[in-house]
């Protein structure tokens, strides 16, 4: 793997987190009944960061191939726990509004954004703006 692929993976990865700690883009996109693209879902939100990055054993390949920095792992490890164990309400991860009105969602969201802030203060401005940009989910359906 070169560093094109790592660059291409850092895209993605700052993509999901991003995904996952904005509020505004899961309210929207995940309650929009007019559009059939199953990627604007809770369930897939979560697929995407741990399944689509392979981060299942807690980042150990990223870390061992630089594709990400210790200061980085340390930075989102307390939020990727949390978010590792997180329930949807009654274990249906296809109930989207639940899952937004779920008070330990939202402390998810809580976390994830205070370390969403935290990380982009590490990173260039092209990799912040992965990261923190608005996404526009119509975009894409």
């Amino acid at each position: 793997m070169d560093s094109n692929d790592k660059n291409l993976w850092r895209e993605r990865w700052l993509g999901c987190i991003n995904q996952l700690n904005s509020l505004d883009l899961q309210k929207k996109s995940w309650t929009d009944l007019t559009h059939k693209n199953p990627h604007w879902s809770f369930i897939e939100f979560m697929c995407s960061y741990f399944d689509d990055l392979a981060i299942d054993d807690k980042y150990k390949y990223q870390l061992d191939k630089g594709w990400i920095s210790k200061e980085e792992f340390e930075i989102l490890e307390k939020w990727h726990i949390k978010l590792d164990k997180y329930n949807s309400p009654k274990n249906d991860d296809y109930d989207n509004e639940a899952t937004l009105n779920d008070p330990k969602w939202l402390e998810v969201l809580q976390i994830g954004v205070e370390t969403r802030n935290k990380l982009a203060k590490t990173l260039n401005e092209t990799e912040r703006q992965f990261l923190t940009e608005e996404i526009d989910y119509s975009k894409f359906i």
